[in-house]
C-alpha cells in the first residue's frame, strides 16, 4: 500500500501546480487603452450612435416653436466655444469637429421637436456641455504573441487560443438653457448618456466573429 502523502507534500504539489498555471497563462494579457489613431469606421459608428442614444430622451422646457441659438463646449479642444457660424473652418484639432457634431445632432433633434435654430441672436441660448465623448479599446489575449528574434533567422506568428478585442463608445452631455436677452439661466436638462460596443473574438488561431449593438456595423 503506497504511503499517504503528508501535509507538507500536499502543499508542495499545490505550489508546483499554481506555478504551472501561472506559467501557462504567461501569454495572457489584458490591456485598456485609448485610441491614438485617426477614427476608423468602427470608431466613428460607435461615437455617432452613442450620441444618438444619449439624445433619444432629450426634452427641453421651452416655449413651442421657440427660436434657439445652439452652441457647444467640451474639454477636447483649445477653442472653448464652438459656435454655429464658421466654427469648423478654423478648427486646428480634429476632435473639435466631434464637439461640433454633437452640437449639430442636438440642433437636429430639437428641430424635429418643432424648435427653430438661428445662426445669430435668438431669444433662447442652448449650450451643449459635452462632458465626455470618445472610445476605449481593450484586448484580452491568451496564447503566444508573435516572436521576432535576431538570433534565430525566422519569426513565429501569433498563436491565438483566445483573443477578445473590445471597443466601446461613450457619450455624456447635458444642456444648459438661457434667456439670451438677460443671460439668465432658465434651467438644465438631466445628464444624457449613450453607450455602444463592438467586440471581436478569435478562437483557435483563425475562427473569428464579432458582437455589437450598433446598427449596420462596418
Amino acid at each position: 500500500m503506497p504511503p499517504i502523502p503528508g501535509r507538507g507534500e500536499c502543499m508542495n504539489w499545490r505550489c508546483i501546480l499554481s506555478a504551472a498555471v501561472l506559467l501557462g497563462c504567461s501569454g495572457c494579457a489584458i490591456e485598456q487603452e485609448v485610441s491614438r489613431t485617426p477614427r476608423t469606421a468602427v470608431e466613428q459608428v460607435l461615437l455617432t450612435q452613442a450620441v444618438e442614444r444619449a439624445l433619444s430622451d432629450l426634452t427641453v422646457q421651452l416655449p413651442d416653436h421657440a427660436l434657439l441659438h445652439i452652441d457647444a463646449t467640451g474639454l477636447d479642444t483649445d477653442r472653448s466655444l464652438v459656435r454655429m457660424r464658421g466654427s469648423d473652418l478654423g478648427a486646428t484639432k480634429p476632435r473639435a469637429l466631434e464637439t461640433a457634431y454633437v452640437r449639430d445632432s442636438v440642433s437636429a433633434v430639437l428641430g424635429r421637436k418643432g424648435f427653430r435654430t438661428l445662426d445669430g441672436e435668438a431669444p433662447y441660448l442652448v449650450r451643449v456641455m459635452v462632458e465626455s465623448l470618445g472610445t476605449m479599446q481593450g484586448t484580452t489575449f491568451v496564447g503566444l504573441p508573435p516572436i521576432q528574434s535576431v538570433i534565430i533567422p525566422f519569426a513565429l506568428p501569433e498563436l491565438t487560443l483566445y483573443k477578445l478585442q473590445k471597443q466601446t463608445g461613450y457619450a455624456r452631455l447635458h444642456l444648459d438653457l438661457y434667456d439670451n436677452r438677460t443671460r439668465e439661466l432658465i434651467g438644465s436638462t438631466a445628464t444624457l448618456i449613450g453607450r455602444t460596443y463592438y467586440n471581436q473574438y478569435t478562437v483557435l488561431f483563425y475562427i473569428t466573429w464579432y458582437d455589437t449593438d450598433v446598427i449596420a456595423a462596418p
